[in-house]
């Protein structure tokens, strides 16, 4: 697991300050960032504030450069995909199920892209995933305690970041709570988290995330020029909903949910000339993966539901918990880099599919060597699309028709 997680970490790592100058969203976090560095004003308020403190954070240790804006980015991509590793090796207890899961999730594109910018989301996914690892870690009875207070901690720095991390914090505290009633309801049933009742689980699992969320927000007063609307935590929320749902004009890489589960409409994060040569950066799904995954989460689904496996029904209903949100928000501009969260859960639910479905019981004549194979075509297709997913120097202007197989891809 720190094998690939190390691996993962130097393709992230290559070449990312090569382009000196915003891509994509950085246009707007960037300044943002450069804002708490200097202790001025609150920019991007639609926003919590936690991420842009974080990029500020790594401004700060390592310079205005695009090395201190893009160095935490790769560091929580790291621990993003560490952790989902370790999660699912503590979910499933099998190796193969946890290193495909990493393979998987390395070589998705979603994970490696959003690790090489200076954007919000992979700070909230590290810290959500290591939110999630700690508390599949307490379910086996070591530690329960420190862990579940650990996880509070991580999903309230991740909410801190960005609210998309809310509905899979929730789906882990119903699933504590149903794993409670079950044991009250089925006799010798084991309690999720061994003797820690419904009451302190709450504590832990919502009160705490809600508090160390709201309390992110009073460092808004340390700047010189707080925004004059900005009355304390609780008010502020009703203005950050106003403004997130008061963009309204088309953009044209807007997409809808339905896009994102079928790798539909991906996003051109930076295509052009710089300094001689053509480069791009395509927030693209790996069509291998993200298209499998759909019929892993099947197999996940009839695991849960008919043999009774916990670990398959908690990766499909994180997949659907974190999709539910975009599919019931009344934000009218999303983008496909609203679905990262999912798209992290279904390679988790890809590989408990290929573990139990073709590494551990292979159907009529296929042999089991069909699971690493599919895995391994995932990392080759991959390694085909680095220079596009990497900002890496390209042959010529047209070289992005290599990589955009279909009309809609461009």
């Amino acid at each position: 697991m720190l094998l690939i997680a190390l691996v993962f970490g130097g393709v992230a790592v290559w070449g990312f300050a090569e382009v000196a100058i915003p891509i994509f969203d950085e246009t707007h976090y960037l300044p943002a960032a450069r804002a708490w560095v200097a202790g001025e004003i609150l920019l991007n308020p639609e926003h919590p504030v936690l991420g842009k403190q974080m990029i500020a954070t790594s401004i700060r240790l390592l310079g205005d450069n695009p090395v201190g804006w893009r160095a935490g980015s790769v560091l929580f991509g790291v621990l993003t995909l560490f952790a989902m590793m370790r999660m699912t090796w503590a979910a499933s207890g099998s190796r193969f199920a946890a290193l495909a899961a990493g393979v998987l999730a390395a070589s998705n594109f979603l994970l490696l892209v959003q690790s090489r910018v200076a954007m919000l989301d992979i700070y909230m996914l590290g810290f959500l995933m290591l939110g999630c690892w700690s508390l599949v870690a307490a379910g086996t009875g070591k530690a329960v305690r420190p862990r579940v207070i650990l996880a509070g901690v991580m999903f309230g720095l991740s909410l801190a970041v960005k609210w998309n991390a809310a509905p899979v914090i929730a789906f882990a505290g119903a699933c504590v709570f149903l794993g409670n009633l079950r044991a009250k309801v089925i006799k010798d049933a084991r309690r999720p988290l061994d003797d820690m009742t419904i009451y302190e689980a709450f504590v832990w699992l919502a009160l705490l995330p809600v508090a160390i969320y709201l309390a992110s927000y009073t460092t808004i007063w340390l700047l010189d020029n707080p925004n004059p609307r900005f009355h304390g935590p609780v008010s502020w929320q009703g203005y950050m909903l106003d403004l997130q749902e008061s963009v309204k004009k088309d953009h044209p890489y807007m997409s809808r949910w339905w896009q994102w589960v079928v790798d539909w409409r991906p996003i051109w994060y930076f295509y052009e000339e710089y300094e001689g040569d053509w480069r791009g950066m395509l927030f693209l799904g790996n069509p291998i993966t993200m298209l499998a995954g759909l019929v892993g989460l099947v197999g996940c689904l009839w695991l849960g539901l008919v043999r009774g496996r916990m670990d398959c029904l908690m990766a499909a209903g994180a997949w659907a918990a974190a999709l539910a949100l975009w599919i019931v928000a009344p934000k009218p501009v999303q983008f496909y880099y609203h679905y990262l969260i999912s798209a992290q859960f279904l390679m988790v639910a890809l590989a408990l599919a290929l573990d139990h479905w073709v590494w551990r019981n292979p159907p009529w004549r296929l042999h089991r060597r069909l699971a690493p194979a599919f895995v391994a075509a995932s990392a080759l297709l991959f390694v085909y699309f680095i220079p596009i997913l990497t900002t890496q120097p390209l042959p010529k202007k047209t070289s992005f028709a290599d990589y955009a197989w279909f009309q809609n891809w461009r």
